[in-house]
């Protein structure tokens, strides 16, 4: 059964409590913002649409709120916190649910492959979790590269405003970047729904949003290379100032994108694309033509150097 619902004042006063009690406070240096808005919880487990056989990686589960109301309907959760005094109020507040296995780590250093390695393969793997602001990003790229591997089917976030928007965004807007063309290329986005700064405990400076990401059975755009894909799509936001061509070319200068500059060129010519225009303006269906371009061309230089 599903946890009693509770309204602003006695969840607040619930999280202060269990903190007080363990001696401790929130800490900003870590982005530490409760939810107490219990109404969002509940939007956040409808939005996962759990199943009895799930397996949910809960990132960053502070106290423990959210990870009691998820453990009735899925299988495991497997609930991480880095922050050691929070991660005792975890261990505590979820003493007697056998399904939940509190981590105290780091979630961009856990091996995901162990974690899950006793597992059977039909299981679905399910990502829950309110990210903090200062390794949103990090943790994004580092579940879309896991994504395959660890068979993860959705993932449900909380993210700063800014950063939802950025993910969901299109070609030709300043918030378009590498993460709006990473997540489009392994996920179907959509934003579920704007969380007021007031719904946390401290009030935050900024809005938050609900995100929902669906991991596609194949990418959303065909490419020959992986690796030269997002090398080319790293290198155009990372000088956004620049033109294409020339952010593309200090990124070869760098080594960080093995490509030829005749084979840029010749790409960019055969496909029509501006060399003067930037990164923001291409799709990721551009980005992958592209790359796939600078692919054949390069495999067709080395074959005739070596005939």
């Amino acid at each position: 059964m599903r946890e009693n619902y509770m309204d602003y004042n006695s969840t607040l006063n619930l999280i202060k409590n269990l903190l007080k009690n363990a001696g401790t406070h929130p800490k900003k240096s870590l982005g530490q913002n409760f939810l107490i808005d219990q109404s969002i919880n509940d939007l956040i487990i409808e939005s996962a649409d759990l199943l009895p056989n799930d397996i949910i990686i809960e990132l960053g589960s502070g106290i423990g709120l959210l990870t009691r109301q998820i453990a009735p309907s899925v299988s495991k959760v497997f609930a991480i916190e880095f922050d050691s005094d929070l991660f005792g109020i975890l261990q505590s507040y979820c003493k007697g649910f056998d399904n939940i296995i509190p981590i105290n780590d780091n979630m961009l250093e856990i091996d995901y492959a162990k974690l899950l390695s006793d597992l059977s393969p039909n299981q679905n793997i399910k990502i829950i979790g309110n990210l903090p602001y200062y390794i949103t990003s990090p943790i994004i790229f580092m579940l879309l590269e896991k994504s395959k591997s660890l068979n993860i089917k959705s993932m449900i976030l909380m993210v700063q405003k800014e950063v939802g928007e950025r993910i969901v965004s299109s070609p030709g807007n300043k918030s378009y970047g590498s993460l709006s063309v990473a997540v489009s290329y392994r996920c179907k986005a959509r934003i579920i729904r704007v969380v007021p700064a007031d719904c946390f405990y401290p009030k935050p400076k900024v809005d938050s949003v609900i995100i929902q990401l669906e991991v596609q059975d194949k990418p959303n755009v065909s490419v020959k290379d992986e690796s030269l894909f997002f090398s080319i799509v790293r290198g155009a936001f990372q000088h956004r100032r620049k033109t294409l061509r020339n952010a593309l070319i200090l990124s070869i200068q760098s080594n960080k994108l093995k490509a030829r500059l005749e084979s840029l060129d010749d790409a960019m010519r055969s496909l029509s694309i501006d060399p003067k225009t930037r990164g923001e303006n291409l799709s990721i269906d551009q980005f992958a033509n592209l790359a796939n371009m600078i692919y054949n061309t390069d495999i067709g230089h080395k074959h005739k150097n070596h005939s």
